[in-house]
């Protein structure tokens, strides 16, 4: 994943608080959307997974798609996104 410009550290540029703000947005879209529509969400949820995955290797995949589920507690520390 690119790095943001003039960046003079190589560390990643997500925070546990920008998965969570994430899932919280996907939770939020999948309400406001038609049921013809899931395909997209769904494969929405999968490239933010794989983009987000590429930035920090203890990012923990599963656990973020689980969060982006309606319903779900985000800032559980055993489910949610790292």
């Amino acid at each position: 994943m690119p790095r943001a410009f003039n960046s003079l550290s190589s560390r990643t540029k997500f925070a546990k608080r920008h998965y969570e703000a994430i899932a919280t947005a996907m939770q939020d879209a999948r309400f406001r959307l038609r049921s013809s529509s899931l395909d997209q969400w769904q494969c929405t949820i999968q490239c933010l997974a794989n983009m987000l995955a590429e930035d920090n290797g203890r990012f923990q995949r599963d656990r973020f798609i689980q969060a982006c589920e309606p319903g779900a507690n985000v800032r559980a520390r055993n489910g949610g996104a790292r």
